[in-house]
């Protein structure tokens, strides 16, 4: 009886280690700050920049600022120009515009002369940056999981009817 109880214990065991294969798939942690850096130019001609951080960076790593293009006298606003993981909640021909960043970033107005040709954006290539917010999967499919209990399961039963068949000859 107590090889049976050990066999027992060894095969529920092996049945539960299984388990964590099927667990949720949890946020991945991300460091966060409280701030991502906007870095800007000081020498933009024909106006200023004026950022603000509408959010603090959350738990997704992700951040909402506030950008706002003020041009000077004689001057209009013309585009932003930024270089960073971001995303635009706007046009980026728009005077004040509100993004989403992910890291550091750095940002440039262009302002034009009243009256001359407005200047199309120039943005930097976009980095594509993995957003998946999910932690990737650790170990095999879930197959393989259902296997192992299927398996012990089977072992039991069976170490059940070893332990039945032989208690009855005695």
């Amino acid at each position: 009886m107590k090889k049976f109880i050990a066999i027992a214990v060894a095969v529920l065991l092996v049945a539960l280690s299984a388990l964590p294969v099927f667990a949720e798939s949890l946020n991945s942690p991300i460091a966060t700050k409280a701030n991502y850096v906007i870095h800007t130019s000081d020498d933009i001609e024909g106006g200023k920049i004026v950022a603000q951080y509408e959010t603090a960076v959350g738990e997704d790593g992700r951040q909402t600022i506030l950008l706002q293009g003020i041009p000077e006298e004689g001057y209009d606003f013309g585009s932003w120009i930024i270089d960073g993981n971001y995303v635009p909640q706007g046009n980026l021909t728009d005077s004040v515009l509100k993004i989403v960043i992910s890291s550091d970033i750095t940002v440039k107005a262009v302002f034009n002369k009243s009256g001359a040709p407005t200047t199309a954006p120039v943005t930097p290539e976009k980095k594509i940056v993995d957003d998946g917010s999910k932690s990737p999967q650790t170990g095999s499919t879930d197959y393989v999981a259902y296997a192992v209990m299927f398996s012990s399961i089977v072992a039991l039963i069976a170490l059940a009817v070893v332990a039945r068949r032989r208690s009855k000859k005695k």
